[in-house]
């Protein structure tokens, strides 16, 4: 089990959160890292007192957050959000954003086995998979030293959430005591456990990284290095799993007619991207505040920089244990870095067991958050 979290403690990971350099992305906050970034994050993350839940957001994961809330707030309700896969980032960099690589899980475990120069070794727990996958790939992993270190697996089988959240099965991930859980369930019933069980399991850092467990395993051929840089690894995944293919192919449909309905207000974002960027933020809020609730009002240009007072001034919001109310009559503009903060504030106030929700919006917010599939979430 977890040692309690002290509350200055906690309130220190409430504002750590509210820092980070998160953009957001068809409803969903990602953060802006590199892999090299997000290796150097989860070495400083291991030493943690608590532990740290790493999504790696797919087409697939974006196209089933659209019709599924559960899974949705599962990915909000992550400390960190990376892209895995380039054509999420080329939409990224379609919308201005600097994010400059995908991290991909698989890419990003093979790198932490393959880095032997920071001297500290992470151990993992290997849980999921199909057959002895599992097995076979912390056994390959042990066999080749490098920066990571298999302490156990276990495959729990076919069930339910509820079943493979037994305390036994719990138990033995804790027994191992892993720097690293790496989660094989499936998409969703991965992030649902991963939901259910964060707080009782010991793990420094938990995350469902999908096929990975296979391609550690050598039971399915990870896509040639140049075949990923080109954007094409789902070419090659299917070539290895055909049985992906209509998966794959709905998934860029959707996808697809997402971009295709949303394209005017794309253009519109972009233009107004650029003229209000000349000019100065507003980050000054009006606050009003009874016993129950705390109601604010933004300006007209609502951007954000690494120092924003907005940053501080919304963590201190959810300290309150308060609902809250926002009022966007006045506001022109939201960046993709103010409209990533609001779903860090819904993802608090879910957390507290308090509202978030807005009493007045105008035609102008009301597009940019269709645009960005924000409505969907408050």
């Amino acid at each position: 089990m977890n040692k309690k979290v002290s509350p200055t403690t906690e309130e220190a990971r409430v504002e750590q959160d509210f820092q980070r350099d998160v953009w957001c992305l068809f409803g969903l906050p990602v953060d802006n890292l590199t892999l090299a970034g997000t290796k150097q994050l989860l070495h400083e993350k291991a030493e943690l007192p608590y532990n740290t839940v790493l999504s790696t957001i797919n087409v697939n994961w974006v196209v089933q957050s659209f019709s599924d809330p559960a899974f949705r707030a599962a990915i909000i309700n992550s400390d960190i959000v990376v892209l895995d896969g380039k054509p999420l980032l080329w939409i990224a960099k379609l919308l201005g954003y600097p994010m400059t690589e995908n991290v991909a899980g698989s890419t990003l475990i093979q790198e932490l086995h393959q880095d032997k120069t920071t001297g500290t070794k992470l151990s993992i727990f290997l849980f999921g998979g199909e057959g002895d996958a599992a097995k076979q790939a912390a056994e390959g992993i042990n066999k080749d030293p490098g920066g990571l270190n298999a302490v156990g697996s276990l495959n729990p089988g076919f069930g339910t959430v509820d079943e493979m959240s037994s305390d036994a099965i719990i138990d033995t991930i804790n027994q191992a005591r892993p720097d690293i859980l790496l989660v094989a369930l499936g998409a969703k019933k991965g992030t649902q456990w991963i939901e259910q069980n964060r707080d009782r399991l010991n793990a420094k850092i938990i995350s469902h990284l999908g096929a990975t467990i296979n391609f550690l395993a050598g039971t399915v051929q990870r896509a040639p290095l140049i075949v990923r840089r080109i954007g094409m690894e789902w070419a090659w995944r299917i070539l290895q799993e055909p049985k992906l293919f209509p998966r794959y192919a709905t998934d860029g449909f959707i996808l697809l007619r997402v971009l295709a309905s949303r394209f005017w207000l794309w253009r519109q974002f972009l233009s107004n991207q650029k003229r209000f960027s000349q000019q100065d933020a507003d980050s000054t809020v009006l606050q009003h505040e009874n016993e129950k609730e705390i109601l604010l009002s933004f300006g007209c240009n609502l951007q954000l920089t690494p120092v924003s007072p907005l940053r501080k001034f919304f963590s201190s919001c959810t300290y309150s244990k308060k609902n809250i109310s926002l009022d966007f009559h006045q506001s022109e503009f939201a960046s993709g870095t103010f409209l990533a903060l609001l779903l860090l504030l819904l993802k608090h106030q879910r957390h507290n067991g308090t509202q978030l929700s807005i009493t007045k919006i105008n035609d102008k917010m009301i597009k940019l958050f269709t645009l960005f599939c924000v409505q969907k979430n408050i």
